[in-house]
């Protein structure tokens, strides 16, 4: 059986990569993308004749409308993409998840909903378990992480009183082709300022660790969720042997781009504010979504790098217009 899918924020940094993914599919017979445009800028032409794209805010969709699944990741993104909503964040989170949750209740959806690792709101190894402890911090991405967080609750509390089938993923520093440095992700931003000499910016003094997992794995992961997960189940989605240090991050872009570039500790808060916070220190614990659904992560830290930087080479060898700035 085929299914009429929809994914809500398709055309954001792993909405497009998860969109190709489901257009390979056999199981998918229509696609329907909705986005409004407020985050990534990439050009999506080679979607256009194979879905139907919606630009619009994906809360004026009609209830109307039927599909089999749903995969929901329409939300403010960015450590830098979210500061001009700050104030407006969370509720802007749970008001899509919402409206996620009424198109999937209406028309008898299966639902995904992708949420974020920042709903752990603190250092170290997180299994989905693990208490969320909200630390005594103000910014946008505390407000970002209480407003996925609660966006979870909201939906599990519907799937038990409404019947709504659900599934929740947490995906764990995703990286990989087309990610915008323009609302502050790292990987993007090293490369770009390695590849054109410019100084790699390292916030704070960059011992603060990431565990990154490649856009291709994130999306089977969270295929592999909504597919096979149990209903009702929160999954952890990265790969936790791919653990560096920003500053080691920063000096491998460098090699591999064989970049001169200097390297530049800095306050982030003097470039944009009081406002932004930098991320906690997240590895995850995938030994849940490893035992119920089978999916594990393929692409070490070395060869997804490599991808990247293949990626920015073509881009420059065909002389094409940055999609993601």
């Amino acid at each position: 059986m085929t299914a009429r899918v929809l994914v809500t924020g398709g055309l954001g940094f792993i909405g497009y990569h998860l969109c190709h993914s489901l257009l390979e599919s056999p199981d998918v017979s229509r696609l329907t993308i909705v986005d409004n445009l407020s985050s990534t800028r990439l050009d999506y032409s080679d979607l256009e004749d194979h879905a139907e794209i919606i630009i619009d805010d994906m809360r004026n969709v009609g209830t109307g409308r039927s599909f089999d699944e749903i995969y929901h990741l329409a939300s403010p993104v960015g450590s830098v993409g979210i500061l001009k909503y700050s104030g407006m964040i969370a509720g802007d989170i749970i008001g899509l998840a919402e409206r996620a949750a009424e198109l999937a209740e209406a028309g008898g959806s299966r639902l995904l909903y992708v949420s974020s690792s920042e709903v752990y709101g603190r250092d170290g190894s997180h299994d989905e378990g693990a208490p969320q402890i909200v630390p005594c911090r103000r910014g946008a991405r505390m407000e970002y992480a209480l407003g996925k967080l609660t966006a979870e609750h909201v939906l599990l509390n519907r799937a038990t009183a409404r019947d709504l089938d659900v599934r929740i993923a947490r995906p764990f520093n995703a990286m990989g082709e087309w990610q915008s440095a323009r609302i502050g992700f790292v990987v993007p931003r090293f490369f770009e300022a390695a590849l054109t000499g410019r100084p790699l910016t390292v916030f704070g003094d960059g011992t603060q660790r990431r565990s990154f997992c490649h856009v291709s794995d994130i999306v089977d992961g969270i295929t592999a969720v909504h597919e096979r997960g149990q209903t009702g189940h929160v999954y952890n989605v990265g790969n936790r042997d791919n653990v560096t240090t920003i500053q080691d991050l920063a000096e491998t872009i460098r090699t591999i781009t064989d970049s001169e570039s200097a390297i530049s500790l800095v306050d982030p808060t003097e470039l944009y504010g009081p406002s932004y916070i930098e991320a906690f220190d997240k590895i995850p614990d995938v030994g849940k979504v490893a035992d119920h659904t089978g999916w594990s992560p393929r692409l070490g830290l070395q060869q997804s790098l490599d991808k990247v930087h293949g990626h920015y080479v073509n881009r420059r060898a065909t002389d094409l217009v940055p999609g993601a700035v």
